[in-house]
């Protein structure tokens, strides 16, 4: 066996065909990943990872491997010494792994110069070595056993023929079929059941985890047992008669009965281990919890289609790959349809879809490209609508920060996916919505006022308004509490209403303004004073855990004032300038809850401390300044005249002042040893400790309100977190959202939020600069070195050759 497997190595580097091979591999996969333009170019796309090279192999090895193995059987056969290898006492199976290990060890031989192309990554990287060197190492992993399959086909082929041509293209196309035929059959909407099959038989169904460094034990399982399948099929096509026989017969019915079993077995059998850095392929135990709870069939039809950039193309391949894991859980398929609107022909047709989608609540942006014509421009939907069990849900993937750079937000974005997708599939299998309930009685916004925020609400929950003392008669029918801008103090017996609610495992978020400005005042002259507002909350709140401040915060990141500057009698002249007291405040990156959000807007914003001593208690910050703000305690003056006169930058030396504060725990109440008897509410009612359960507390009532014009009728609403001065809209309204989300999560899905992938990017400047130096050694140097081997290993085969 051994002599054979040496033989088959010396023939193959002997042969000037088996070097035109290797080199053709190489010379077109550099200039793929290097010099042409496209979805493969490694610097065109800007990321530190050989993904373009693992994408664009499977196509190359096409070519490659049946160029290989063509010669292994039938060269043998043409020239008559098949018969003497078959007599020789040597067992079939060991002639034909011969074979087969010496193809692995070539395909292996033609993979080493490409470990350049990961050494010029991992140099070009920002920083150097950026690239996910497991995710690297896992992915040739996978192409190893692509390679294995490949070569076993091959060497079926070169066994049922003693012509090279015909065992090459038969090699080759036999190869297709199992890469991409059988799944273009099972997309082409055929039953189900043959649709599952088909899409199993897929070589590229397996290969997709295999590629990114997921080694998963199923893949390896197809990897194999269809590897031994194929060389099992040549030893019977190794000696004429050989199916006539029924002792081969009845080994090749069991073996492939043994072989069906295992592959049916392996499916019970989830086991994946994730090679990447930052286990960017693994599902949470809260996903997979939710995919193992699918009754019934799903479905997601993605828009985001066509030719992309590689930030979107990034963000495609992570909600395939987080679709097929979430497959990979459920006891029920989730079937992905792709969707590209601008494939409908009919303008007006498509027209027609479009506005379905965006109807539906799908966001579509702009999107640039270069073309031959020049740049144009188009829309792309980054968002999918999942079907479940008669019911839809839209889904947005794409997250846009105007504070980030594109990269990092298609980063956020696809950080994100695993996310959104649970979150959906949570919202499609629920079958009680939840109840978000306005707090009214003590002058909070009214309903025009938090229109666009309820509006929003109202999607996934039940939004009503209530009074105090509905809470404490049917608390069971409030999920979340909404405080929002009150301006009338709490009576005792308000407190005790909410207070008994939050005891009872109650969830509230405290919009809450300290400190009151009349900005009717503001607007008809240039000064108005700030008062403190005293909402008799300060003991209840202090006792949870927070204090609210009698200040008002001044930061330099703020909002801006368009002021007529122009002299009396001129025409008008408007110019911006910055508003101190309307800070854009920042929501806390290492939070799930507010992870990742845009800044959010706010005037006459005050601060909130937190108090220690109660270890049931966890407090963290989730909203707070820029690091350039300042406090002005109240009473105080408001004055537009501190636009010409600002205050020093100086004065503006106090970092993250704290404005937003989320307290989780169980929370002791506020009418603990407490005489009620005045309320005419007996002590033996009360409450005295929480069951867990958390609240999100905010110094700025104004931060949920919305513009509201009531000229007209019905009154017409602002987006909340709209500046009418920058045309700009915040991020209000999806933060609010996000602490509603939190405040409700009680499977931990929030928590998805906080995954991280490390952002891998490629030194643009360097790139730019030594363009052609990398082109140049990235497609030369490994052709030089293959052909340098060939040179040094028939030289010194001559030679050894001429001594002897």
């Amino acid at each position: 066996m051994y002599s054979l497997f040496k033989k088959e190595i010396k023939t193959f580097f002997g042969s000037l065909i088996g070097y035109l091979a290797i080199l053709v591999f190489l010379l077109v996969a550099g200039l793929f990943l290097w010099v042409f333009p496209g979805s493969y170019n490694i610097p065109d796309s800007g990321y530190a990872t050989l993904e373009g090279f693992f994408a664009l192999a499977p196509w190359l090895y096409l070519f490659l491997v049946p160029a290989i193995t063509m010669r292994f059987f039938a060269d043998e056969k043409r020239s008559g010494t098949l018969e003497v290898l078959l007599t020789r006492p040597l067992p079939d199976l060991q002639l034909i792994l011969a074979k087969f290990l010496a193809g692995m060890v070539l395909v292996t031989f033609s993979l080493l110069p490409t470990l350049l192309w990961f050494l010029s990554v991992y140099l070009l990287g920002n920083p150097v070595g950026s690239i996910d060197t497991g995710a690297t190492w896992g992915s040739f992993f996978g192409l190893f056993f692509l390679a294995a399959i490949y070569v076993a086909i091959g060497i079926f082929a070169s066994s049922l023929t003693d012509n090279q041509i015909i065992s090459f293209i038969f090699a080759m196309v036999l190869s297709f079929v199992f890469y991409l035929g059988f799944g273009f059959i099972a997309s082409a909407g055929i039953p189900y059941l043959l649709e599952q099959v088909l899409d199993w038989m897929s070589i590229d169904s397996h290969y997709l985890s295999v590629s990114r460094g997921v080694i998963d034990l199923r893949d390896l399982v197809y990897f194999l047992g269809m590897t031994f399948l194929f060389l099992w099929l040549t030893r019977g096509f190794l000696r004429k008669g050989q199916w006539k026989r029924r002792k081969s017969i009845r080994k090749t019915i069991v073996f492939f009965v043994l072989t069906v079993v295992v592959f049916i077995a392996s499916g019970n059998f989830l086991y994946r281990f994730d090679l990447t850095s930052d286990k960017r392929y693994s599902l949470s135990s809260v996903s997979a919890e939710i995919a193992s709870g699918l009754e019934h069939p799903a479905e997601v039809e993605f828009y985001l289609a066509g030719k992309l950039e590689p930030g979107l193309r990034k963000l495609q391949q992570e909600v395939f790959e987080k679709i097929a894991v979430l497959n990979v859980y459920s006891p029920e398929n989730i079937r992905v349809k792709i969707t590209d609107p601008y494939s409908i022909t009919n303008p007006e047709k498509r027209e027609e879809f479009i506005d379905k989608l965006v109807n539906k609540g799908i966001r579509p942006t702009s999107f640039r490209q270069q073309t031959d014509q020049g740049v144009s421009s188009r829309l792309i939907f980054p968002g999918a609508t999942i079907r479940y069990n008669g019911k839809e849900t839209a889904v947005n993937f794409l997250k846009y920060n105007p504070d980030f750079s594109h990269e990092t937000n298609f980063n956020h974005s696809a950080e994100s996916v695993e996310f959104e997708l649970a979150n959906a599939f949570q919202k499609l299998m629920r079958t009680r919505r939840s109840t978000v309930a306005f707090l009214e009685g003590h002058g909070e916004a009214g309903p025009f006022e938090v229109y666009d925020f309820a509006s929003a609400l109202s999607e996934d929950f039940r939004v009503k308004r209530i009074p105090s003392d509905s809470l404490f008669a049917h608390p069971e029918e409030t999920d979340i509490l909404i405080v929002a801008d009150p301006e009338i103090p709490f009576s005792e017996k308000d407190k005790f209403y909410i207070d008994q609610y939050i005891m009872q495992g109650g969830k509230v978020l405290w919009l809450i303004d300290p400190v009151q400005v009349s900005l009717d005042s503001l607007s008809k002259g240039h000064l108005t004073m700030a008062f403190p507002r005293d909402l008799n909350l300060n003991d209840q709140l202090f006792r949870y855990g927070v204090r609210l401040n009698y200040e008002l915060l001044q930061d330099v990141d703020c909002a801006r004032l368009r002021v007529n500057t122009s002299l009396p009698g001129s025409p008008p002249q408007f110019t911006l300038h910055p508003w101190y007291y309307s800070p854009l405040l920042v929501p806390s990156d290492s939070h799930p809850l507010s992870r990742n959000l845009n800044r959010v807007f706010t005037e006459f914003v005050s601060s909130v401390d937190t108090v220690s001593g109660d270890p049931n208690v966890k407090k963290e910050v989730i909203l707070s300044t820029s690091p350039f703000a300042r406090t002005v305690k109240s009473p105080s003056t408001v004055s537009l005249r501190n636009i010409d006169n600002p205050p020093a930058r100086e004065l503006f030396n106090q970092s993250f002042i704290p404005v937003g504060v989320l307290l989780e725990g169980s929370f002791t109440s506020v009418f603990k040893n407490r005489m009620l008897e005045a309320l005419g509410i007996s002590a033996r009612q009360v409450i005295s400790e929480s069951l867990p359960t958390r609240m999100v507390v905010i110094a700025d009532g104004g931060m949920i309100t919305n513009g509201v014009d009531y000229s007209t009728s019905p009154p017409r609403v602002q987006e909340v977190g709209f500046d009418r001065v920058s045309g700009q809209t915040f991020g209000n309204r999806e933060f609010l959202l996000n602490s509603v989300y939190y405040l409700n999560d009680d499977r931990g899905i929030m928590h998805l939020r906080n995954r991280t992938q490390k952002l891998r990017l490629l030194d643009k400047v360097r790139l730019r600069e030594q363009e052609m130096f990398w082109q140049w050694l990235n497609v030369l140097l490994p052709l030089i070195l293959v052909s340098l081997w060939g040179m040094v290993y028939n030289f010194l085969r001559q030679r050894r050759f001429a001594r002897s």
